[in-house]
């Protein structure tokens, strides 16, 4: 990925075209981190990338966190909703204001959409997906909803398609409000019922409901889902071990792989993503990024400075203008970040 675009002319045209930018990402894999740091009315977005390499000096290498994301506002308090095929979501939900952007961290476009009106008699929440298919270009968000004072009733959910311009309902199983769900395969998942050996799906693109079977070996009163890049995957803090359970091959329920990591009484561990060495990359106590490797059981830490950033995102950068994706989609102005600035920096550091 570019850092400047201090080039000779005839590289600044080639990589300015779409068919660069389309090869880039046909070829481009979901290896980025991306750390969300929320305080007060500000938020801050860092991009860390992962690298398959062993060779790395890592004390020189992890110095410092990569230079942050330039967001839409300079004032941006709002969520990211999700990281889709190279497009990110984000929100602002306050209690007379529900906005939304689509944005391109990489190249800084973004476009801002209205959220939707809410019903007498109900609730909305934080929306909880965010898809994007660029095959057909079809882009949603997904927000649930409740009817007031119904508690923990399931509710229903209100979702968006960029192109219709308009929030349509959707009858969704399960408390969605109520859970953070993980983001797969073009589908949400999440445990809606702990005495249930199931993991609840809901395919964004056929808006669809399903299930996935989970290994009898599972502690469901413990257990938390996580997407793993392209792998699924429910974890434990167990002690004196970490367990968990990968589905190598998506939808298989005969491929999950069993892994355990040897832990200490006071640590915490959260799995983020594996590499492409089979390594995995797991947060420790909220402030630690290590790598495991399975084959030596062997742990080492990559980075010790990373706060309350604690909310961690599997990103695809991606140089496709917006304009390539909104073809067909209405009127939507495209906005950036900064004016003859630049948009975006990643510091390639490998792990």
């Amino acid at each position: 990925m570019t850092q400047c675009k201090s080039v000779c002319k005839s590289w600044r045209d080639l990589l300015s075209t779409p068919y660069f930018a389309h090869l880039q990402f046909a070829k481009a894999k979901p290896s980025s981190l991306l750390f969300c740091h929320c305080s007060g009315n500000k938020t801050r977005l860092y991009c860390c990338h992962v690298h398959s390499s062993r060779s790395s000096n890592i004390n020189n290498a992890m110095v410092s966190m990569p230079t942050k994301f330039k967001l839409p506002k300079n004032t941006f308090g709002g969520k990211v909703v999700g990281s889709s095929n190279g497009l990110l979501c984000l929100s602002e939900i306050h209690r007379m204001k529900k906005k939304f952007y689509i944005c391109n961290p990489i190249t800084g476009e973004y476009v801002g959409i209205a959220g939707p009106k809410v019903d007498q008699g109900w609730h909305v929440f934080e929306p909880i997906g965010f898809f994007y298919n660029p095959q057909n270009q079809q882009c949603k968000i997904l927000m649930p909803r409740v009817r007031a004072g119904y508690g923990n009733f399931p509710g229903s959910g209100q979702i968006f398609t960029l192109g219709s311009n308009s929030w349509r309902n959707i009858d969704i199983p399960g408390h969605l409000h109520l859970i953070r769900a993980v983001p797969l395969n073009g589908a949400l998942h999440w445990i809606s019922n702990r005495d249930d050996r199931h993991i609840s799906s809901f395919d964004m693109e056929n808006e669809q409901a399903s299930s996935i079977v989970l290994p009898d070996q599972i502690v469901m009163h413990t257990a938390s889902l996580a997407g793993l890049g392209n792998f699924l995957c429910i974890f434990d803090n167990g002690y004196p071990e970490f367990n968990i359970w990968v589905m190598k091959e998506y939808g298989v329920e005969e491929s999950w792989k069993h892994y355990t990591v040897k832990r200490s009484p006071n640590s915490h561990y959260r799995p983020v993503a594996i590499k492409e060495d089979a390594s995995i990359l797991l947060i420790q106590n909220s402030e630690t990024l290590i790598s495991y490797d399975p084959k030596t059981k062997e742990s080492r830490a990559l980075y010790d400075q990373i706060g309350d950033r604690r909310f961690v995102y599997i990103h695809t950068p991606s140089l496709v203008p917006l304009k390539d994706i909104l073809i067909g989609a209405g009127h939507y102005k495209i906005l950036n970040v900064g004016k003859r600035k630049r948009c975006s920096t990643i510091n390639f550091l490998e792990f």
